[in-house]
């Protein structure tokens, strides 16, 4: 058979009628191929420039802060971020920066303020975040410009358009222990500046360098506030002081509020912008602020703020941070209503027959437990009786308690049934009894002592059971009796106690 010859017209489309035209084509399932020309990685680093390996093109020394010297020069430094807020620079150049971060970061030697510009790169920064830092200069810092009232050197770093600057966040590689150290603080020795929460709030906050010492009580959610600005106050020394916040006209600004205490008073901290991040890695009745120069305004309440000049040390490593969070965890845990007395820790006999008998005060028992809280101390104390309430605990029934079952139990008998077990028990003398007690240098509340059975017998004049069966006239004029009254007081302190144990008792 011959060859099909081909003709022209097989070359050409054939003409489709007009009704066929109208109608729509079928839809094609088929994947198609066809690509731009990128591959995954590149697009990947292009849209998360972060997350692409930085090589340094030179080598950097390792510095710390207190060694760094103004002018040219590649180092590499690492420290926490203990202040920062944002500014933002909107431009329509494609290459242009679309904002800075001013960090203050603080290593065990000093502070450094840094400019982070960034254009695409979203930073998740917050307080005590620990960083690492590569530049290939630093800068005296400007008379005028917002930088921390204890730094006086500078870097600008954009990460994203300059190679020979980097900035890494060390969240994996943090075990907790680097660069928490504050500045100026040796073991033994009382940090200069710092001050209980009540002594800031009465007049404390007009120093120039005050610190408060504080834990967090608890944490409130992120609110939204329209057309606010920041607090300002007017200072003397350093003129008008802004709160760190950027709000504009008709833009929302958040705010987190965080509730503080320490032993002596509580208060609320104001966070605004991006410091809203940080109280999502804290933990209540835990985590402990070293703050320096905050912002004091009063609305009715103490409420502090976070100024330009202002430092966060977040769970630094000193002494009294320890005992703060000692303190913060036992009120999280509910009393025994009347705590055994700890038999066996104490040597009674050795410490009354010693010739060397130290007497303290209420001052130096809190400053030695707070410098060496593992020694155990055994002395003597001379307290006054302020308050006893003898008269009020018997007409409620409660001169003798314990706790059994977790529930506590008060009569005024030596024995008495737990209605949960039906077992017999054996109550002691309520520590609450006894009200406040000073001598001239601070106070003790009542129920903060475990007493042991003969310093109360020493005290009282008769054991548990002649108390409990006393008539009302005769814990009257007891009462009246022992008010007031001057008492030498043998104690022992015990860590593993957690109280003071009072051992034995004279009348002066």
């Amino acid at each position: 058979m011959a060859p099909q010859i081909t003709s022209i017209q097989s070359f050409f489309q054939p003409e489709v009628p007009s009704a066929q035209k109208r109608q729509k084509p079928a839809a094609c399932h088929q994947p198609s191929d066809t690509g731009d020309g990128f591959t995954s990685s590149e697009i990947e680093a292009a849209l998360h420039p972060s997350l692409h390996k930085w090589q340094p093109r030179t080598l950097y020394n390792d510095t710390d802060i207190r060694d760094l010297v103004a002018g040219p020069g590649c180092v590499a430094l690492m420290g926490r971020i203990v202040n920062f807020h944002h500014i933002a620079t909107p431009s329509k150049m494609p290459k242009a920066a679309k904002g800075c971060l001013k960090l203050t970061v603080k290593d065990d030697t000093g502070t450094l303020a840094v400019k982070l510009w960034y254009a695409k790169v979203d930073y998740n920064l917050h307080l005590g975040l620990l960083v690492s830092i590569w530049t290939p200069h630093v800068s005296n810092a400007e008379s005028k410009s917002l930088t921390v009232q204890d730094t006086s050197l500078v870097t600008s770093i954009f990460p994203e358009r300059d190679n020979s600057c980097y900035f890494m966040v060390q969240e994996q590689s943090d075990e907790g222990i680097m660069c928490k150290t504050p500045l100026g603080y040796r073991d033994g020795k009382q940090l200069d500046g710092l001050m209980t929460l009540k002594s800031f709030t009465q007049g404390g906050h007009e120093l120039t360098d005050a610190k408060i010492l504080v834990c967090v009580k608890s944490i409130g959610g992120r609110k939204k506030c329209e057309n606010r600005h920041a607090p300002t106050r007017e200072d003397e020394r350093c003129g008008l002081i802004n709160f760190v916040v950027v709000t504009k006209k008709d833009k929302e600004a958040e705010k987190v509020d965080v509730n503080i205490f320490d032993d002596t008073a509580d208060a609320k901290l104001t966070l605004w912008g991006p410091l809203c991040s940080s109280p999502a890695c804290w933990k209540t009745s835990y985590t402990i602020l070293l703050i320096t120069r905050p912002g004091l305004y009063d609305d009715g309440r103490p409420q502090l703020s976070l100024t330009n000049n202002t430092h966060v040390d977040v769970d630094p490593c000193m002494t009294d941070a320890y005992w703060l969070r000692e303190h913060a965890q036992r009120l999280t845990k509910r009393e025994h209503v009347n705590q055994p007395f700890p038999e066996g820790v104490f040597d009674v006999e050795e410490a009354a027959e010693s010739e060397l008998r130290i007497v303290f005060t209420l001052a130096d028992i809190d400053q030695f437990v707070r410098a060496a809280p593992a020694e155990r101390y055994v002395g003597y104390l001379s307290l006054t009786v302020i308050e006893l309430n003898i008269y009020l605990l018997y007409q409620r029934n409660m001169l003798l308690c314990t706790e059994c079952c977790g529930v506590p139990i008060f009569a005024n008998a030596v024995t008495t049934k737990c209605k949960q077990c039906e077992k017999e028990l054996i109550l002691r003398i309520n520590p609450r009894l006894v009200g406040l007690l000073i001598d001239e240098t601070g106070g003790i509340t009542s129920g903060k002592l475990i007493w042991s059975d003969e310093a109360w017998e020493q005290f009282l004049g008769r054991n548990a059971e002649e108390l409990a069966n006393s008539s009302l006239t005769l814990l009257k004029y007891l009462e009246n009796r022992l008010l007031f009254l001057k008492l030498a007081v043998m104690f022992g302190w015990s860590e593993d106690v957690g109280k003071l144990c009072i051992l034995r008792v004279t009348i002066a």
